[in-house]
């Protein structure tokens, strides 16, 4: 166990110290009962809610009845909402005093899976499945937005309320903020969670710094000479020039780039020819490009290209290059992240804050939130203590939503937190 403020903040210890005392301890233990209180109380809600959007999941921007549910569960609880990015989600809670806007945000989208999982409420719909655990980031924000509206009276600002699509393709969070969802009020910090299916189940784990990475991809097509396979000096191999690529690169990653630095390239995807006896005219292959820094992802695509050119103008056949960037890498803020420890700590105990020693090649889009204002993103486990691990994006996928009295109140605490600290 670790007490991540004192190990990897770039603050020091009196910087801590001194936050804690420009807030009241004993209202912040105060309103910490409170909020476990009404997390206990909203608990039976929250699952119902969980439940009902896994039976009916919904891919990437097809989340409507996802955020018809959202809105009449913001509208029940009297907190203005209106659609954004298509099918998106914002509310907003105004405190009973003024202050800064805060911003909780969680994702709503599910996966093209055909759920195995052995549970009462199975998806209902084919190839469809709530698999990585949205549904219950979306129903643990809309838990958070009831304990935070049971207290608005105390809080010392607003808390916008993000509901977002298509994470697990091309981004919903983007498209929210150029809709304008940091604005009016403007939004001074943004905070969100992933369950975590290797962490046992209510364990919390922060991360400063860089936590996720870039998760670019690209597509190639090496064009030669196709031909007889016995006569191969007639022809130019676009699969043996692949082959050539394909052990190259895996060179470039491991003696062009700072081994300090991490970088994953992966090659997903290779089709050419169909004949036995036949050298094909093209070779085309597929990947992923994944790395934490914008120095090391910028170098990588171009030494990427560099190594494919070489290698077919020496050979004198033709290529194409199709790089495709996604998401930036996730990079939480020190000082967000600080943010999140005291809360943490306050509601389960700094002994039971944990803080991740390396940070994931996996991707968020969460990122696009982190590069615009100050952000912090963090996890709570999933896994049974004596149990497996929950996989996520496996047809198997399944975790006890008891831990959704977690996810809401945690949110709920660092929202009202960060609201009190800055009033």
């Amino acid at each position: 166990m670790t007490t991540p403020h004192h190990t990897t903040s770039n603050h020091t210890t009196n910087d801590y110290d001194t936050n804690r005392q420009t807030t009241d301890r004993a209202t912040v233990t105060s309103m910490t009962t409170h909020i476990k209180e009404r997390a206990k109380a909203h608990l039976s809600e929250m699952k119902q809610l969980r439940r009902t959007i896994h039976q009916n999941p919904e891919l990437a921007h097809e989340e409507f009845k996802t955020q018809a549910l959202v809105r009449s569960v913001l509208d029940d609880l009297g907190i203005p909402n209106q659609p954004l990015a298509g099918t998106g989600v914002v509310g907003l809670i105004e405190g009973g005093h003024p202050g800064k806007t805060v911003l909780l945000r969680a994702d709503m989208d599910a996966l093209p899976v055909d759920e195995e999982a052995d549970v009462p409420y199975i998806s209902k719909v084919a190839h469809k499945m709530h698999a990585c655990g949205h549904d219950g980031h979306t129903a643990g924000l809309l838990g958070a937005a009831m304990i935070l509206n049971d207290l608005k009276d105390q809080l010392h600002g607003n808390v916008k309320l993000m509901f977002q699509p298509a994470e697990e393709t091309d981004g919903g969070a983007k498209p929210m903020i150029d809709e304008g969802i940091l604005e009016n009020p403007t939004v001074s910090a943004a905070f969100g969670l992933h369950l975590a299916g290797d962490k046992n189940k209510g364990e919390l784990w922060v991360k400063h710094g860089a936590m996720m990475g870039a998760p670019d991809e690209f597509e190639v097509t090496i064009t030669g000479i196709g031909g007889h396979a016995a006569h191969p000096h007639d022809s130019i191999d676009p699969i043996s020039l692949a082959a050539q690529f394909i052990t190259e690169i895996q060179y470039m990653v491991a003696r062009r780039f700072d081994p300090v630095k991490p970088i994953v390239v992966s090659i997903t995807k290779v089709h050419a020819g169909d004949g036995l006896n036949v050298i094909p005219e093209t070779c085309e292959i597929g990947g992923t490009l994944r790395t934490l820094y914008p120095e090391t992802r910028e170098k990588a695509r171009q030494l990427i290209e560099k190594t494919l050119a070489s290698i077919c103008a020496l050979n004198d056949a033709s290529y194409t290059f199709n790089f495709m960037p996604s998401y930036p890498p996730v990079i939480n803020d020190n000082d967000m992240t600080d943010v999140v420890v005291r809360a943490l700590s306050d509601y389960a105990g700094e002994e039971n804050v944990h803080e991740h020693i390396f940070p994931s090649l996996g991707a968020e889009d969460f990122a696009y939130l982190c590069e615009a204002v100050p952000s912090s993103y963090y996890n709570v486990g999933i896994k049974e203590p004596d149990g497996a691990p929950a996989i996520h994006h496996h047809p198997k996928f399944a975790w006890n939503d008891d831990v959704l009295e977690v996810t809401s109140a945690t949110l709920a605490q660092i929202a009202y937190q960060y609201l009190e600290e800055n009033s």
